[in-house]
């Protein structure tokens, strides 16, 4: 976990990126897109709380894909009924 005035090292940051590149390949999000962005913002969130691993922080976002993906599916409206005559 990281605590103010500490900084995430160069080693580190290229591990994000590689886990934020590979979220964003599985999942079919172009990497210049708004959506890759909030994937980067939740993976580094992620790794300041303490994910430091680059396999948790890779299972920990593809948890997170799956259940927006599930959401995602309840939020579309429903086919109509069809009318009986």
């Amino acid at each position: 976990m990281l605590f103010p005035g500490q900084v995430v090292m160069c080693g580190e940051l290229e591990m994000l990126a590689r886990v934020c590149r590979t979220a964003c390949k599985e999942r079919g999000i172009p990497l210049n897109s708004q959506e890759a962005q909030t994937l980067a913002s939740h993976v580094l969130k992620l790794f300041l709380n303490g994910l430091t691993g680059e396999e948790e922080l890779l299972s920990a976002e593809r948890n997170r894909m799956k259940r927006q993906a599930h959401i995602d599916v309840l939020k579309q409206p429903s086919a109509p009924a069809p009318r009986v005559q």
